[in-house]
């Protein structure tokens, strides 16, 4: 597995296992869950968060930067969208030394989060963008 893919597939276990929603690639999230995905996110439930990676900052070292951003969606309450938000900054903000799956983070915090609006249903979105910074292994990377 990538070190993107290892790093997003860890996250979302690891926000499984914050309670802050299901993260199952290959399950059907039911209508009344919070569903963690990778990418795309469905039309349903109405709960949801896509996790997309991008890198901050690659050097000729293995120590790295990759941003995740975290589009989430909460249906029309507003409360509902700040407390998914506020569940996602609990469980990843200020985090130290942990695995998400075979990558190690040293640390990671909340960069910047904007609500964007309603989508075509008038559901609230909003996203956050956090930092990891890892090591991030290369065949031309110094060690």
């Amino acid at each position: 597995m990538s070190y993107t893919s290892s790093l997003l597939d860890g996250i979302g276990g690891l926000l499984q296992e914050a309670a802050v929603g299901i993260y199952s690639p290959d399950a059907v999230i039911g209508p009344d869950a919070t569903g963690i995905f990778r990418g795309v996110v469905p039309d349903e439930p109405d709960r949801a968060i896509g996790m997309t990676a991008y890198p901050v900052a690659d050097d000729d070292t293995t120590n790295a930067i990759t941003g995740v951003q975290f589009r989430m969606r909460a249906g029309r309450d507003p409360d509902a969208i700040d407390d998914l938000a506020d569940a996602v900054f609990d469980a990843l903000h200020n985090r130290q030394h942990y695995q998400a799956g075979s990558v190690h983070v040293a640390l990671s915090w909340r960069q910047s989060q904007a609500w964007i609006g309603q989508d075509a249903h008038g559901r609230m979105e909003l996203t956050s963008n956090f930092y990891f910074r890892t090591v991030r292994s290369g065949p031309h990377l110094i060690d």
